[in-house]
């Protein structure tokens, strides 16, 4: 695939990913009603823009801290959106989830957004999560494609297998479980926490042609170029790899990005918990 590279740089992706979400994402943050003036903690935040986001949802009162166990990916929050407000309302330092440098109930609630699935050990995350947000504070886990998400509609069988192979491709993260595996488990893993009013809720994002830039750049350089990517070949058979090559690559007459009727849909699950009184 020569037009859209599987080298984008993960902080790159994770921007991209982000503002493909945002159409959808103020709307979940402010659905999830939280209080004006109140101290947040954005485990896992990437690249800050949820981080940001809901610093911008609890108003000129609220703090918002953002953690990251990566040094490289909380300098490119903070040149992402350090200056858009200033400390304490928004700040970013060096954190493990798993083991956080805050004292017990210091967090009125919690975001942790696509990334439990990344922690091998679920349920010491929830329990650290439970530590540092105060009695019958919230803890609300995002996670995209509980449901897989659709990229190339009219191909479902094609693109069900491209998903498979990414899913086993996780595998080499995951362990045991794929990532759609633990996604799908967060709602039984808040109720092993032993955490209360658990609820799950799931968002519709949906795309059409014309694309924006933000869309057009994630699907073509994240999910064709760098998920559906190289990485992908050794698990498809040749005959697939060739027609995802003709669907995916923006240099094919069968491009599916520059047809006039092309759509996404992209759910996205939000699952929230009270940590006991």
């Amino acid at each position: 695939m020569s037009g859209a590279p599987d080298t984008v740089p993960f902080t790159v992706a994770l921007e991209r990913m982000n503002r493909f979400h945002e159409p959808v994402m103020h709307a979940v943050i402010a659905g999830l009603g939280l209080a004006p003036g109140s101290r947040g903690i954005d485990v896992g935040c990437g690249v800050g823009l949820y981080t940001l986001w809901l610093a911008e949802a609890v108003g000129p009162d609220g703090q918002v801290l953002g953690i990251e166990p990566s040094a490289e990916r909380v300098e490119a929050a903070r040149a992402l959106v350090g200056d858009r407000l200033p400390p304490p309302r928004l700040e970013f330092q060096v954190g493990d989830g798993v083991e956080m440098d805050a004292p017990a109930g210091r967090f009125d609630w919690l975001w942790c957004g696509n990334v439990l699935h990344h922690i091998p050990d679920t349920q010491a995350a929830l329990k650290e999560f439970a530590r540092v947000v105060k009695p019958g504070g919230r803890i609300v886990i995002m996670e995209s494609q509980t449901l897989p998400a659709m990229f190339l509609p009219g191909h479902p069988s094609l693109e069900r297998r491209i998903q498979e192979a990414e899913s086993e491709r996780s595998r080499e993260e995951a362990g045991a479980r794929t990532f759609q595996e633990r996604r799908q488990r967060t709602l039984e893993a808040l109720r092993e926490a032993n955490l209360a009013d658990v609820a799950q809720e799931t968002h519709l994002l949906q795309c059409r042609a014309p694309l924006t830039a933000a869309a057009r750049a994630y699907i073509e350089t994240v999910v064709f170029g760098r998920n559906w990517g190289e990485r992908l070949r050794p698990l498809l058979s040749s005959e697939d790899w060739a027609r995802r090559a003709a669907l995916c690559d923006p240099q094919s007459a069968e491009y599916v990005l520059a047809r006039p009727d092309y759509y996404c849909l992209y759910p996205i699950t939000v699952f929230t918990a009270r940590n006991r009184a």
